[in-house]
């Protein structure tokens, strides 16, 4: 096998991992609610992204397609922070647990976070215009048709999971 092909494999499966890393470490250290407020946030900040008037006033003042990914990347940053401190208001208390204890349900709720991300990633973010976002799954996967379905699976995941 070629060199390249490897780099190319290595690159594609290297984004998902990253994202799974994240999720992982971030709800052994917090906690499964917190990565479930921070979830229900990021679908919370895709509502208000796709409604948000003022999008394309934001992202005039920032030339180029990378100024405009930025823009669209920071609002929907802010977004989510905004609407995961409103959601972890609304809900009850996180649940008393230590870091490996419910590990089984932590992995499943990382691997739901990194579905999630990466379906805000290839839909409805514009992250590929900032880094090669190559992914191991087909494109039949990845189709926008599908992009609705990778979003409420998630969904029901998180309902079956917390």
């Amino acid at each position: 096998m070629e060199l390249s092909a490897i780099l190319s494999i290595l690159q594609g499966w290297l984004f998902l991992l990253i994202l799974f890393g994240i999720s992982l470490v971030y709800v052994l250290a917090r906690g499964r609610q917190h990565l479930i407020n921070l979830m229900v946030g990021q679908y919370i900040a895709l509502f208000f992204l796709q409604l948000f008037p003022y999008m394309e006033l934001i992202e005039d003042k920032f030339p180029g397609e990378k100024g405009e990914a930025i823009a669209t990347l920071g609002i929907f940053t802010i977004f989510t922070i905004f609407s995961t401190w409103l959601f972890s208001k609304l809900m009850p208390r996180e649940y008393l647990e230590k870091t490996f204890e419910s590990f089984g349900k932590k992995i499943f709720l990382a691997l739901t976070s990194t579905i999630l991300l990466m379906t805000l990633a290839t839909h409805h973010l514009p992250i590929g215009e900032l880094i090669n976002i190559g992914t191991p799954l087909p494109p039949t996967l990845l189709s926008s048709e599908l992009g609705f379905v990778w979003l409420v699976l998630v969904l029901v995941l998180m309902f079956f999971l917390a």
